[in-house]
Order: C-alpha cells, then sequence, then structure tokens
C-alpha cells in the first residue's frame, strides 16, 4: 500500500478527473458503466505502477530527499525485485482491463505505459520532466475517445493539451517542496530550472490551460453551466499561486493539493454541461 502510495491519494484524484471529464465529453454524457468501472481501475493500477516504477529508479536520490527518505524501497522494507513483481503485476492486471477495449485504445496503452517507465528517466537528462509527466498523465484522455469514438478528435488533442499544462503547473508546485534537497543532485526539476521565475511558470502553464479550456468550450457551443465552473476553478488555481508565490515548499506543497479541486471544478463543468 505504502509502495504504490494508496494512502496519498491525491495523486489518483489528479488522474480521474480529467479521465472522467474526457469520457464525458468523447460520449457526450455519462459514459456506460463498464466504460466508467474500465478506467477508474485502470488509473487507480496505472498510477499506483507509476509511483512503484518511480520509487525504483529513484531509491538512490529518494535516501537524501528529506520528504521521501523514509519510503518503502529506502528504508529496505521491500526489495528492488519484489518492488519489480509488483509493478509487472500491476501493469498486467491494468492491461487484463484495457483488452476489454478496442484495438486503437490498446495500441495507446503501449505508448502510455513506455511514457510512465520513462518518466522517472528523463529527471536525469531532461531540464523539465514535468513535460513527460504531463503526457503521461494524460494518455488516458486520449484512450477514452478511442474507446467510445474509436478516434481521436481534435476536442480530444485539447483537452490532452489543457491537460499537459494543468501537469506541468501542478507539478511544479510539487517540485518546489523538494527544491532545496534536488539542487544538490544531479537530477532536474521544472523548480530547479526556473528558479525565481518558477511561480511565472506555473501561472503561465495555468493560464494557457484556462485558455484552452475555454476555447473548447467556445467550440463546442458550450453554455455558461461549463464556463461558471472554469472561473471558480482558475480562482482556486490562481488562489493557489499567489499564496505560494515567495518559493515556501509548505506553501507550495497546499497549492498542489488545491490542483485536486481544481480538477474536481473543471470535471464538474464538463459533467453539468453533458448531464
Amino acid at each position: 500500500m505504502l509502495l504504490a502510495r494508496l494512502d496519498k491519494p491525491i495523486g489518483i484524484f489528479l488522474l480521474v478527473w480529467p479521465t472522467l471529464s474526457a469520457l464525458i465529453l468523447a460520449a457526450e454524457g455519462l459514459p456506460e458503466t463498464k466504460m466508467l468501472v474500465i478506467f477508474v481501475l485502470g488509473t487507480i493500477l496505472m498510477r499506483s505502477a507509476g509511483c512503484v516504477i518511480n520509487d525504483f529508479f529513484d531509491q538512490k536520490y529518494d535516501s537524501i530527499v528529506k520528504r521521501t527518505k523514509n519510503r518503502p524501497l529506502t528504508i529496505k522494507s521491500i526489495s528492488s525485485q519484489d518492488a519489480l513483481l509488483f509493478f509487472i503485476f500491476l501493469t498486467f492486471v491494468s492491461f487484463l482491463l484495457v483488452l476489454q477495449l478496442n484495438g486503437f485504445s490498446i495500441f495507446l496503452s503501449f505508448i502510455a505505459l513506455f511514457l510512465a517507465i520513462f518518466y522517472p528517466l528523463t529527471k536525469r537528462f531532461f531540464a523539465i520532466p514535468q513535460l513527460f509527466l504531463g503526457l503521461a498523465f494524460s494518455m488516458a484522455i486520449l484512450m477514452a475517445f478511442t474507446a467510445i469514438k474509436n478516434s481521436i478528435p481534435t476536442e480530444a488533442w485539447l483537452l490532452f493539451l489543457a491537460n499537459v499544462f494543468w501537469a506541468l503547473s501542478y507539478d511544479t508546485h510539487y517540485a518546489v517542496t523538494d527544491l532545496k534537497d534536488d539542487i544538490n543532485l544531479p537530477i532536474h526539476s521544472s523548480a530547479k530550472f526556473f528558479g525565481l521565475w518558477t511561480p511565472h511558470f506555473i501561472t503561465f502553464n495555468y493560464l494557457l490551460m484556462f485558455f484552452i479550456l475555454s476555447y473548447l468550450g467556445f467550440r463546442l457551443g458550450n453554455s455558461i453551466v461549463y464556463f461558471l465552473p472554469l472561473i471558480i476553478a482558475l480562482y482556486f488555481a490562481l488562489n493557489g499561486i499567489y499564496f505560494s508565490k515567495k518559493m515556501s515548499p509548505e506553501l507550495n506543497f497546499m497549492a498542489f493539493k488545491k490542483a485536486n479541486l481544481v480538477g474536481f471544478v473543471i470535471f464538474l463543468a464538463f459533467l453539468l454541461e453533458y448531464l
């Protein structure tokens, strides 16, 4: 449970809200129960698998960082071999769920798996690894559309892109919490790259996200029922940025947790529009 971080479900919610939004948009209403079960369970399993493989690759560095030094792999409460076996088990069960979908979705699942495995490694060589996290966290959006429509229309790509910018924002908040330790390690993060400009980077990505979501709403002819929650979500996002702009680890972690509320309100925008 601790290795899969099921005791910290915020990561699941950050994946579930955009996935549910994509299912609703693709189905133009409430999707079939089968689709809801497959995607919600798949999201939980793959988030857990992502945590396991991330900790497997990062265990040497996690032992140095204050926030992560007590993770199961760093304190040797579980072996690296057992962690890998657990990762394989989680991905296998996830794949059994994906097999209930069409061929297009199965193909995309392999790309999603590659991104989940590759993301932890990008910290070693890519200045903004949060971009790869955003791509990995957004694959379920494309899979939702292929599962329902067997295609990836423009609105799917717009929602995908908005979600990538959202991940860049909230995971940069998260990166600030480890910045003091990361500075002395040979790993990269957006907070480390942008330094004092980090709050501007977070704001820029959040604004891009809401611009895309607004454009999507106008493109689809959505009503005020869709746009009003977007305004509320933008308020929560900017509120988090305001209180965390001094690069405080504690305040940025609070802003990261506030992202869950942002995602939930955006989900409500799609739900209320297509009920």
